[in-house]
């Protein structure tokens, strides 16, 4: 059905960072959205899972099995017809032990995929995994030919065969162009052609939309300042998929005290944060992002309280001498304060973030470094303090970042040594909750949230903002902070 208000033809070509590669690893993440379907998608709003090539799925009670119901009008842009044996290829594909490339989801343990029949694809488990809903669901489907091809995930470009909206043209000199898809299951694209335009860098890039070679481009929150300026165009900004986190090394003196990391949270004026970065960014208050299906209840907050924060302290045996610092058996409350050199957002922050913490009577250290050297010292945890951007996936199982297998130095996620024994147990619980019922979920992800927020190992300070920045003659773009920028692509038109 046409879409109101939005003229059909025309073309828009969408400027991006990246590598021009038909390899689907390294293929910018907008051109996926372009030509590929899956078989769930995200709610734009909420990040709930909602039919997509599968029309519906259903979840055993132990969640070991998973089975999705494919919808009968779908075919790829060769014209053969979409079937789970499709379904079966791509899931084995991208979890092959001899996948060349980073995998591009958590397909679980002892994971089986079966075409039942035609319409009809089942996933199992040897234990309950919810979060295969989300990876699995939102996994781009190929071909059956394609994914069992020897080259697979280095397409050709008889190879680029998918179900979505737009269907594959060439890629020459940089430019991966598409053209309409008249038979999308959805409903026919309004344009006629898109080009997705692959620049080297930013800087580049954005000449390129002043010259007006490209319609549209995304920008990070930490380039506003460079498109800030730019006329004639219309800035939207959504919510980056990354949360500005300060973690706390459990193993350092002082912050193995569950009160002192309560105290140093009570020492920071989140306001202030987010006046600094003048707009930039909104309020995190947990592991997942403002407005996500599976927080559904208010949490606690620390309110910025540098009285309390000293009581903390001193309850906890650190009392502040003369000179404001706060000691316990003659050694005073020293910590290193580590953050990436140079970034936009988090340098300047590290430095309000030193300010803030000495003022409860913390002797803090800032220390900076390149990306590099800090993402070596972090696995490594060689710091007190680090503060970080840290990605949020689309599905609230983070367990990675605080279980206790994952606290290995060189290696696991869990680089602040973090163990609570009631926060691993909600964990393995929601990998296993009847059904994968979603309310079910929500209530296991607060109980994390509550007991994350009480127990302190991290201080959640913000979510930056990113942008697209588009010329006046691109209508529909509605990027989504869950359902990705593309999601509506069917829908865009140009003047």
């Amino acid at each position: 059905m046409p879409t109101p208000d939005i003229p059909e033809g025309g073309s828009l070509t969408i400027g991006v960072v990246g590598k021009a590669t038909l390899e689907l690893n390294v293929m910018p993440s907008v051109a996926q959205e372009i030509i590929f379907d899956s078989l769930l998608r995200a709610n734009v709003q909420t990040g709930s899972l909602e039919p997509s090539l599968a029309v519906t799925y259903t979840v055993s009670s132990d969640a070991t099995t998973f089975t999705f119901q494919l919808r009968e009008n779908v075919r790829w842009h060769n014209g053969d017809a979409l079937t789970a044996e499709d379904v079966v290829a791509t899931i084995n594909a991208f979890s092959a032990a001899n996948f060349r490339g980073t995998p591009v989801t958590d397909f679980g343990a002892g994971m089986r995929a079966t075409a039942l029949d035609a319409r009809t694809a089942q996933i199992t488990f040897s234990e309950g995994y919810c979060p295969a809903l989300t990876s699995i669901g939102t996994l781009p489907i190929l071909p059956r030919t394609v994914a069992r091809a020897q080259n697979f995930p280095r397409l050709t470009p008889a190879q680029m065969i998918g179900a979505g909206a737009f269907k594959f043209a060439s890629l020459k000199n940089g430019d991966l162009a598409f053209e309409r898809n008249a038979d999308f299951w959805r409903e026919s694209p309004r344009l006629d052609s898109v080009t997705v335009r692959v620049f080297s860098d930013a800087v580049t890039m954005r000449a390129a939309f002043n010259d007006r070679q490209i319609d549209l481009m995304p920008a990070a929150s930490t380039e506003f300042n460079a498109i800030k300026n730019i006329t004639d165009a219309q800035r939207i900004a959504v919510d980056a998929n990354e949360g500005v986190t300060l973690l706390f090394n459990t193993e350092t003196a002082g912050l193995n005290d569950a009160r002192v990391r309560q105290a140093l949270n009570y020492a920071i004026d989140r306001t202030a944060l987010l006046n600094d970065v003048n707009g930039q960014a909104r309020a995190l208050d947990a592991l997942v992002l403002p407005g996500f299906w599976a927080q559904t209840a208010p949490l606690p907050r620390y309110a910025f309280d540098v009285a309390k924060a000293k009581q903390f302290l001193s309850d906890a045996g650190w009392t502040s001498g003369s000179d404001g610092i706060a000691r316990k058996a003659g050694k005073p409350l020293r910590l290193e304060l580590w953050s990436e050199a140079d970034h936009p957002l988090l340098e300047p922050l590290a430095f309000r973030l030193r300010e803030q913490l000495a003022a409860s009577g913390a002797q803090i250290v800032l220390q900076l470094n390149d990306r590099n050297g800090l993402l070596t010292r972090a696995f490594d945890h060689r710091f007190d303090l680090m503060l970080v951007a840290r990605k949020i996936p689309l599905d609230p199982d983070q367990r990675w970042y605080w279980q206790a297998n994952q606290n290995e130095k060189g290696n696991g996620l869990n680089i602040g040594s973090y163990a609570n024994a009631k926060v691993e147990a909600l964990f393995k619980d929601a990998l296993r909750a009847p059904g994968c019922e979603a309310n079910a979920r929500a209530a296991l992800t607060n109980e994390i949230n509550r007991a994350l927020i009480s127990d302190a190992p991290a201080a959640f300070l913000l979510v930056p903002k990113r942008y697209w920045v588009a010329r006046d003659r691109v209508l529909g773009l509605a990027p989504s902070s869950f359902a990705g920028d593309a999601w509506n692509i069917e829908r865009w038109g140009a003047r």
